[in-house]
Order: C-alpha cells, then structure tokens, then sequence
C-alpha cells in the first residue's frame, strides 16, 4: 500500500490540479462459469495496489495533493462462499489509504459530485469503460453550460504518457519486489537444468521449473514460459512447449515468475545432454560475447538505441566468424544482413510489465538511461533449418530510415515497399554450414542503471560454458 501511495504523491506533483480516473480489470472467463486467473491492470495496480476485479479509482488532486476515492466490489457473504473473501468498502479506507469508498455500482452517480470544479480530467482513452461511462458522465459533470446536455468543458488529458515516465524510474521498493522475482526465477532455471536430458519432453522442463517458481513463491509466471528444444530454439516466441528433448541438441528457455506483480525476464541457452558441442559453443561464445558488452553499456552516458547499434555490430562481426554470411562486417550491417541471423531489439523496459511501460525516446531523441532504470539484454543469432541457403539482396538498409518511412506511410504501404525494393535488388547466393543449422541461442539477463555502473539482477544464474556445463552434467 506504501508503493501505490507514494506513486499517488509523484503523480500529484506532476498534474498539480486535476482528477485521474482509473478502472481495473475485469473478470475474463475461459468458458461458462470457469474464469481465468485474475491479474490486475498494471497501472491501477501501480496507483491502489488493489487486487480485486470491477473496481474504479478516481484521484482528485489539490495543489498536488493526491486524494483517494475508491468504487469497489461490495461485502456478500453469498458471492463470498463460491468466489472467495471481498475486501469491501471499509476496507479500501482501512487498508488501501481511500479517503472514502463507495460500492463499483455507485461510479456513475458519484463521479457527478466528484468532479464538480474539476475541469483538467486525466484518463485513459483505450479503456473501454472511458467510452461506455465516462465519456458520457463527464458531460454531466463537467458540462458545457448550465443545461449539461451533450457537450462538456472538460480538458481531457491521456493519462498513459506521464504513468508511463513515472513507472519507468524504479522506486527502492519496486526494485526489492523485482529483485525478488529475479531470484525466483533464477532458481527455477537452475531446477530446469538439473532436470533436463535427453528424452524428457519440453514440458516436463516447464513444469519442473514452473513448479519451483510457484514453491518459492511466485503469484503467476511473468509470460508463458518457452521451453524450445533442438531446432525450436530457433522460433522466437516458440510456446508449444510439446515436443521430445534429443541429445546432441540446445535446450533455449526463455521464462521468468512474477513476485508482488512484478516480472522478471530470463533467457539460458544450454545443452540437452550436458556438454556443448564445439559448433554450439562457437555460437554461443559469439552471443554471450555481444551480451557481455550491452550489460556494460547500460550507463547514463548510452542510450538503447546505442546499446543495439553496438550489438549488431558484434554479431555482425560474430555472423562473419561464423561464416554465416557472405560478406564482410560493414555490407553485413549495412545491408542488414544480420537481420537473418538477429532479428529483434536488444533489450526492452522491464517491471511490472514484462515488456514494461516507457519510450526509447525523450523529446523526439534517444533517451538516456537514467538511475532506476531496469531493461534486458538480449542478443541472439538463430540459424534456422529451413533456411540452408539463403539469397542476400545486395541493397543498403539503414534502420533508422525505415522507421521514419513507416511512420511517414504507415506500415502496411511502407513494408509492401519495402518487399518491392527487396525483390528487385541484385541478390548473393550463400549457403549456411550444415554443421550449424538449427542452432538457435538467446541469452538475456535483467540489467539495472545506478548512478555509476550497471547491475545485473539475475548475475546469480550462471552464463558462462563452463559454469553452464557443471550444473547441466
């Protein structure tokens, strides 16, 4: 409750005057009366840390002083005896720090009187419940002139963009609750690797690892976990989870638990039987390599987009070790030849999303990193099996006007000519050693900013291959 508190204070200070309207999560049911597991949205989790469904929040804010009202599920003993115990309205006062509670029934009547002499009003314009209650209340209770009527005077302001800054900072407390989910994870990694051999299903791991997450703690898994066997490891979000464990082959598990609704995210890459083969270990050395050099990256004086720049300079260089392409370092990242080998970001915000709330960019400019940042790193180089010869376009690329061109055209006009310019480009034949097809390796780590250095999170959990092949033998 403290958290949710001092996170009301720093939004107050921001918005000054003006009312924030929040609605939770609802009850989503897989079918019948079977629901599934409730999680609450992030951000009103992160502003009440109230952990039941059908709730409403409003903020009212007074010379950037935060006051709770809080529109909750009511006490019924009936409801109760199939679903479980209800906090209630004196509870939200009691235990979550409103300043009153009303029944989630009354949100319509009582915004009325709530935002009389409000007229900046923050909220979110993709929730469904701004376009089915608040839209239409804040014609009455803001109202254009004194017939209310269809119209209303209210300032509307987004709410996204400034939770969005302030959930990027991590506060002590929210560092210890992912500090938490971290350690959780890690042991659940170790679990899975102990546990893995040849013939065990992908599965089995899961649930080996899943069950440890759960034992130590955990609320829920961050996101579905991947446990990708052999040439899976070379399928992104591979999440089927079914297939057998063959010898010889890598076992990539990309998974993490969630602690106080806070996610960690790992990635380990090891081998199915214990011991690397000399063609696994080339990749892996290539990409653990890369990774060793965004970790020390993550300072004040970088940014994201600098931290990726430099990555797909090493794994370009690491693809022409490897030669898995048939050019040199330059044409290889000039011609984003690597983009067959490496095709995502390098890392991404974490907290109490996985993939958390916060912009690359402050102010149109790469943003810098800041103390109380936390992000992944996480290169990789997937050499898929279905691609045993692959045909390079001889065609100058550069990411950043990419990007500009699809925020210019849109995406679909501006990939259909991207295609274009693809099929029309001379081309280079090149054929991939078969001695390296299928092998797919990640390796991600949870990387917070201090004010002098970078701090993995998740450094416990060991990535070297020596270290990697004690634990797994």
């Amino acid at each position: 409750m403290n958290l949710s508190k001092k996170a009301r204070e720093r939004i107050a200070k921001t918005i000054k005057n003006g009312a924030v309207l929040l609605h939770g999560n609802k009850t989503i049911y897989r079918n019948n009366d079977a629901n599934y597991p409730f999680r609450q949205f992030s951000d009103f989790h992160y502003l009440t840390e109230w952990p039941e469904p059908d709730a409403h929040a409003v903020i009212l804010v007074n010379d950037s002083m935060p006051e709770l009202h809080m529109f909750v599920l009511d006490k019924n003993e009936e409801m109760e005896t199939w679903d479980g115990k209800r906090i209630g309205q004196q509870g939200a006062v009691d235990l979550y720090g409103a300043k009153n509670a009303y029944s989630n029934t009354q949100y319509k009547s009582e915004l009325i009187n709530l935002l009389k002499g409000y007229t900046d009003i923050y909220c979110d314009y993709s929730s469904s419940s701004f376009q089915e209650i608040d839209q239409r209340v804040l014609n009455l209770a803001v109202p254009y002139d004194q017939r209310g009527g269809n119209f209303s005077k209210a300032n509307l302001h987004s709410l996204q963009p400034i939770l969005s800054e302030l959930r990027l900072i991590k506060q002590e407390g929210e560092l210890e609750l992912l500090q938490k989910a971290c350690d959780i994870s890690i042991e659940g990694h170790l679990a899975a690797m102990k546990f893995t051999k040849p013939g065990a299903y992908e599965y089995q791991v899961a649930a080996e690892m899943e069950k440890t997450f759960y034992h130590l703690g955990a609320e829920r898994l961050g996101y579905n976990s991947i446990v990708a066997g052999g040439d899976n490891s070379c399928i992104l979000h591979y999440a089927t989870n079914r297939e057998e464990l063959e010898d010889g082959k890598l076992l990539l598990i990309d998974a993490a638990a969630e602690y106080g609704m806070y996610s960690s995210d790992i990635t380990r890459t090891f081998p199915i039987n214990g011991k690397y083969t000399p063609e696994q270990k080339a990749v892996y050395s290539e990409v653990l390599k890369a990774q060793n050099l965004g970790i020390e990256m993550v300072t004040t004086q970088n940014t994201m987009q600098d931290v990726h720049k430099e990555t797909i300079a090493s794994i370009a260089e690491s693809l022409v070790n490897l030669e898995l392409v048939p050019n040199n370092t330059e044409d290889t990242i000039s011609m984003m030849h690597y983009f067959q080998f490496f095709m995502h970001g390098t890392g991404h915000w974490l907290g109490l999303d996985v993939h958390d709330a916060g912009s690359n960019e402050l102010n149109n400019e790469p943003r810098k990193f800041a103390p109380g940042m936390v992000t992944t790193i996480e290169p990789g180089i997937y050499i898929r099996p279905s691609k045993p010869v692959i045909k390079f376009p001889l065609l100058e690329r550069d990411p950043e006007k990419i990007k500009v061109r699809r925020k210019e055209m849109g995406m679909e006009a501006a990939t259909r000519l991207e295609q274009k310019e693809m099929r029309e480009a001379k081309t280079v034949e090149h054929k991939i050693p078969e001695s390296l097809l299928g092998i797919g390796v990640r390796i991600e780590d949870n990387i917070l900013c201090t004010e002098n250095k970078s701090v993995n999170l998740t450094e416990a959990l060991p990535r070297s291959i020596d270290e990697i092949e004690n634990i797994c033998s």
